[in-house]
């Protein structure tokens, strides 16, 4: 009863009331998903805030402790150069005033700003005392005033301190940047700055807080979404396999008989028997690409072991010679330019081969750099035609041409007998084969 009753339910029509909560579903999902977002982009603006805010604040600190080291190196050396060093910073690079700037720039009126505003004035106030220490130590040294900078010409020296020997204005001017009040000063500094810093990890944790409240509460608003979704997709997986893909079945038999469908039903069911038979064609001729692909090489597209193995089986050795084939320090061609030249070498080799035989004659590759050449209608009395073709294949491939370097190959020959035994004449070959291997290779010999 519960069967036929579902039968009689229109798949169209659920299938439309499913896409529809779907639908509500994705726009849902998709809305939130822009509001995880801006929440997301909110968190990492703040932290972003935070971050030039750190560098801005420590870019003073550092500033204001470079100022101080090149002080301090002037007063004790006397060298220009640590005095230039100043000034390039305070005039040109100005650190300090960029940091202020750049928060200014994001606010300029909250108590970060004006802690870091603090140690700026500290740290300008104390340019005064630096300056006087520098035009002390211009004094100590007798140089020419003229040749400094204006701030420091505009410096007076006391009456006191002008009138002190040079050694004495010397000592006055280190005293002033390594004094008590001096690094009560650079204290006062840091401590804005640290001010500063306290302020905004406040300020940042607060925004962060809230931040990440609205995204957990995004995130548990998506996956109650996400649970609906796979609740309809499984709802509507369910009915289709009863109302749909049950009945279908049912007309596999003639599918499983490997026989064309017959087209007769519905014209849905006709289309998809056409449809059936169309893939069916298509199938057969598949069925012999693929028995084209078991007996050939897919790299050289010359024939592969299994090909290899149906010949030696159904060769008439009686007129027949198996060659057996070896590239030379293959090994050596792979390690030195990778497998890509590695692999154009085996096709130049096969190509090589295979257009220096006859078309009768059955060119394989059944190894790694290893081939093999059966071929049919010929005799020991063409044993030095034989030798010739490998020397031929050896001078082509000797030229090192297409992007390859040299390649040489080695060859063992075995003529077939009355006996028709394969596997003694491939050991015959293959014995010839080792021996112009253990010669060095290049050549080619007859098999005993």
């Amino acid at each position: 009863m519960l069967r036929n009753k579902m039968q009689g339910i229109s798949i169209r029509g659920i299938h439309l009331l499913m896409a529809l909560l779907l639908l509500v579903i994705s726009v849902l999902l998709l809305f939130a998903t822009f509001r995880t977002k801006t929440g997301y982009s909110r968190m990492r603006e703040y932290t972003g805030s935070y971050i030039l805010w750190e560098r801005d604040a420590d870019n003073l600190q550092r500033a204001s402790d470079y100022l101080t080291e090149q002080v301090r190196c002037f007063v004790e050396t006397g060298n220009r150069k640590y005095l230039d060093n100043y000034f390039m910073e305070a005039e040109v690079t100005r650190r300090r005033d960029k940091a202020l700037e750049s928060i200014a720039r994001i606010t300029d009126d909250t108590e970060a700003y004006r802690s870091l505003e603090a140690a700026m004035e500290e740290s300008v106030s104390l340019m005064d005392r630096e300056y006087y220490a520098m035009r002390l130590t211009i004094a100590a040294y007798g140089y020419d005033i003229q040749e400094y900078p204006e701030q420091i010409q505009k410096v007076e020296l006391s009456e006191e301190d002008a009138l002190l020997p040079p050694e004495k204005q010397d000592v006055r001017a280190r005293k002033m940047v390594f004094d008590d009040v001096y690094h009560m000063k650079k204290e006062t500094i840091s401590n804005h700055v640290q001010a500063c810093l306290d302020t905004l990890t406040a300020e940042v944790d607060e925004h962060q807080k809230a931040a990440t409240e609205s995204l957990d509460d995004m995130l548990y608003k998506e996956r109650s979404l996400i649970f609906i979704a796979i609740f309809a997709t499984l709802s509507t997986l369910v009915l289709t396999t009863l109302l749909v893909i049950s009945p279908l079945l049912r007309a596999v038999v003639f599918i499983r008989a490997d026989q064309p469908i017959p087209i007769k039903g519905s014209n849905e069911f006709q289309f998809l028997a056409k449809t059936y038979n169309l893939m069916y064609e298509a199938n057969q001729e598949k069925t012999e690409r693929l028995t084209y692909d078991a007996t050939h090489d897919q790299l050289t597209g010359i024939h592969n072991r299994s090909g290899y193995v149906f010949f030696l089986q159904n060769t008439n050795w009686e007129s027949s010679a198996l060659l057996l084939f070896d590239v030379d320090k293959f090994k050596g061609i792979n390690d030195h330019g990778g497998h890509k030249i590695g692999d154009k070498a085996l096709i130049k080799v096969a190509r090589t081969i295979d257009e220096s035989f006859r078309s009768q004659d059955h060119v394989c590759r059944i190894g790694g750099d290893e081939f093999a050449v059966i071929m049919v209608h010929t005799s020991p009395s063409h044993a030095e035609q034989v030798k010739a073709k490998v020397a031929g294949i050896n001078e082509i491939l000797g030229r090192g041409e297409d992007g390859l370097p040299p390649i040489s190959v080695s060859c063992g020959v075995a003529y077939g007998d009355r006996t028709q035994d394969a596997e003694k004449i491939f050991r015959r070959a293959d014995a010839a084969l080792y021996a112009v291997k253990s010669a060095g290779g290049h050549g080619c010999r007859i098999g005993e």
